[in-house]
């Protein structure tokens, strides 16, 4: 099954929550190839989701205060949908 745009861009956020992750980081733990995670990243940069920083010599992205509003409202309503969607299977 695929991911929808926002569950690619709340994998993206997870995976720079709290330390950071240099986008080879966010490839790896988003499943994502470069291309697609280079493009992801833009948007969140412009949006002001993710911050880029550079941390001994290498560019590390972080979620920002912004992107993390974003991630615990996402986990919410997944949460709330799961909660439905399990109801429903009951009747």
């Amino acid at each position: 099954m695929r991911r929808s745009k926002v569950e690619i861009i709340a994998d993206i956020l997870r995976s720079t929550n709290g330390t950071g992750a240099t986008k080879t980081q966010i490839v790896y733990r988003a499943n994502l190839n470069f291309k697609l995670a280079t493009g992801y990243i833009r948007y969140l940069l412009k949006k002001g989701y993710l911050v880029e920083v550079v941390e001994n010599n290498r560019r590390v992205y972080k979620a920002t205060d912004k992107g993390q509003a974003f991630l615990r409202e996402f986990f919410t309503i997944a949460r709330e949908l799961e909660d439905i969607f399990s109801m429903e299977k009951a009747f």
